[in-house]
């Protein structure tokens, strides 16, 4: 089978001498000598380097900083078939290094460059040395970040907790990635990434994306961040500019204003997770808490909703309105039984709440948890504002009473709710 790339522009090349690659990567020029000795850095036809084995130095440096002997290294290469030769083609051309060292960069921006090693360290990195030339696209996201934060938000820290969102969902994303290629995929040393659960053996050069899905994966990766990105920002950019017209339209009486809908928040919990760990193991557990996260995520797509965070064997939901989150809790748990996973059970609460970071916050958000931990397995409890904000027909309820709920002043009326034509009780 013919393997194309991905790309659909041709790969910008790069080709540095050792002691170039080796200045870098910040790495020894004998350890160069070394990994070309053991095939694990390859020159090319012109004697140089490809500019992307310093992602292979990188890893090699932070297996000798774990702890790991050059000497023990060398054994893995040589006779348990291990490989890092592969590594480099895992990612795009690295640009050239600034003619500033990042001192003179930090001093260059003044107060905003002071606020560098915070937005580094916000993001899950260690500040560059004094020393250090970034590249040049590195300088120019860093510094433009903090330059157009400053310039919105003189004083506060909008950079530091945007910078802490974008590390931790970037982190995230790529930790996932490699977990799912592990489960499915299963490399091993020798094949550097590449499948064997084909039954296939090592490929004859794994750093050959044609032979090797891992490296195609990579750039099909960055690829797929780049678009989701720019799709995702017109979205949720159309979503909030219509928002801010409807509001001025209204306000100058030229539109009429849309009923006064509270978001509500619902949590949907798997009952007797912990036990179904014992029985069960680990494996099963987590594949059923991945499930109710593939069930919430439709449901809550149906009716514009989203999902805040997953809280291991459970959810946190947030919603437009009453009617959306109760019709999609509803949904969700009745998926879970049809799915045969341990029954969940929810609590639901609306009114205010204070969205910040992509996390919601607030008693509402407080109600919701303390009534779903009231829920049975396989119920969906509703705190009563919305029992009575809902027009007749839309669900079933029965009463449960007043409940005394942790943290609350006072009991708080609560009701079972269930699908039209069924019997909630």
């Amino acid at each position: 089978m013919e393997v194309h790339s991905p790309s659909t522009s041709p790969v910008r090349e790069r080709h540095l001498s050792l002691p170039e690659l080796a200045a870098e990567a910040r790495a020894p020029v004998d350890l160069l000598e070394w990994l070309v000795a053991r095939g694990q850095l390859r020159p090319l036809p012109d004697g140089r380097f490809d500019a992307r084995d310093s992602a292979t130095l990188s890893t090699v440096q932070a297996l000798l900083a774990s702890g790991i002997s050059r000497d023990d290294l060398g054994w893995a290469f040589d006779q348990a078939g291990a490989g890092v030769s592969a590594i480099g083609q895992m990612f795009a051309v690295p640009r050239e290094r600034s003619t500033r060292t990042y001192a003179e960069v930090v001093a260059e921006l003044g107060e905003v460059g002071r606020r560098l090693g915070l937005i580094y360290s916000a993001l899950g990195f260690t500040e560059p040395a004094p020393d250090e030339r970034l590249r040049v696209d590195e300088e120019r996201v860093v510094t433009g970040f903090a330059s157009v934060w400053a310039e919105v938000d003189p004083g506060g820290d909008a950079d530091v907790r945007l910078a802490r969102i974008a590390g931790e969902a970037t982190r995230r994303v790529n930790e996932a990635w490699l977990d799912i290629w592990d489960e499915v995929a299963q490399p091993r040393l020798d094949t550097q990434g590449g499948a064997t659960s084909l039954g296939q053996g090592p490929a004859t050069d794994p750093a050959d994306p044609a032979q090797n899905a891992s490296l195609r994966g990579a750039e099909i990766g960055r690829l797929m961040t780049a678009w989701l990105q720019e799709r995702a920002l017109e979205r949720t950019l159309n979503a909030r500019i219509i928002n801010a017209f409807e509001n001025a339209l209204v306000r100058a009486g030229r539109l009429e204003g849309r009923p006064d809908h509270p978001p509500a928040v619902a949590f949907v919990d798997l009952s007797g997770y912990a036990t179904m760990t014992v029985e069960r193991g680990d494996e099963a557990a987590a594949a059923a808490a991945d499930r109710l996260r593939s069930l919430a995520e439709e449901c809550v797509r149906k009716v514009d909703g989203r999902i805040v965070k997953v809280l291991g064997d459970g959810v946190l939901l947030l919603f437009q309105d009453r009617s959306s989150a109760l019709g999609a809790t509803l949904a969700l748990v009745r998926r879970v039984a049809e799915e045969g996973l341990p029954p969940a059970h929810a609590g639901i609460a609306a009114g205010r709440v204070v969205v910040r970071d992509g996390d919601v916050f607030g008693q509402t958000v407080n109600l919701a948890s303390r009534i779903a931990g009231q829920a049975k397995p396989g119920q969906v409890l509703v705190e009563e504002g919305v029992v009575i904000a809902l027009p007749r027909g839309v669900a079933e309820f029965a009463p449960i009473g007043r409940v005394e709920l942790k943290g609350l002043p006072l009991p708080v009326a609560v009701w079972q709710a269930s699908a039209p034509g069924t019997t909630a009780g």
